[in-house]
């Protein structure tokens, strides 16, 4: 079984899709600020389709993309309930089939954080540079090196959700020779007034230095417009910075 696969119903009732609605809601400002009027969206790992299905809502022609069944799922049940369409297909982001299709992709919530490889975040820009048409924009964010060494260090175990129907733990560890974070997720979920059933997932994100995020890019042609701390504020970035947000143009 695949990651989130199992987690992905306990994901989507949490407070995860929150960065999504924060992502929605920055997303106007974000065009205006780069002097874009976009019609097409290719969403990567659009996860349970919260960002996707609000850009639909807002007018626009959205694709979704996922690697989990489990997570497409959610999304399309959503986006029936919702009455908004989305064209959702299941794939690896770092073998993109698209040419020419996209006025902006966006990859949201770290997600290219779970490409391992070096190479694979390579082949996914350029599989993204492929995609987007001429002057499109490719938005994304990354959890940095220091964010996923904090978590480990200072955050070893976090109670990530404590309700009446679920409890969740997240256990974090960091490879220093790999640079390596492994997320250790267990949640225990109550039934019928018992708890009933224990979901166990295990997930990898590898912390990139800035400089091999941006030798990729300039690899796959694309031209750097910002390199913010915080997209919402469009702050710099710093050595402490969380995530690392960039607008890059193609």
């Amino acid at each position: 079984m695949g990651i989130y696969d199992a987690f992905a119903p306990y994901y989507a009732s949490g407070g995860f899709t929150q960065y999504s609605q924060r992502m929605t809601e920055a997303f106007p400002s974000l065009m205006r600020h780069f002097n874009q009027t976009p019609e097409t969206i290719l969403d990567l790992a659009c996860g349970e389709g919260t960002f996707a299905i609000s850009m639909a809502q807002a007018g626009y022609q959205v694709t979704g993309i996922d690697r989990s069944p489990a997570m497409l799922k959610l999304a399309k049940t959503k986006s029936r309930t919702e009455k908004v369409s989305v064209t959702w297909r299941q794939l690896e982001m770092q073998h993109l089939e698209y040419e020419n299709s996209f006025d902006i992709v966006t990859c949201w919530f770290d997600s290219l954080n779970y490409l391992l490889e070096l190479d694979d975040l390579c082949a996914t820009f350029r599989g993204v540079h492929n995609a987007l048409r001429e002057n499109g924009l490719f938005v994304f964010d990354m959890n940095t090196i220091y964010w996923l060494v904090t978590l480990a260090q200072r955050y070893a175990v976090t109670v990530e959700r404590e309700t009446e129907e679920i409890f969740q733990v997240h256990r974090h560890s960091y490879d220093f020779d790999k640079n390596i974070a492994t997320f250790y997720i267990t949640a225990f979920v109550k039934e019928k007034d018992r708890w009933l059933r224990r979901v166990d997932e295990i997930h990898k994100e590898r912390g990139y230095t800035i400089g091999e995020i941006q030798e990729c890019l300039k690899d796959a042609g694309f031209q750097e417009l910002a390199c913010w701390g915080d997209l919402e504020d469009q702050s710099p970035l710093t050595k402490e910075s969380r995530r690392v947000y960039f607008i890059t143009q193609k």
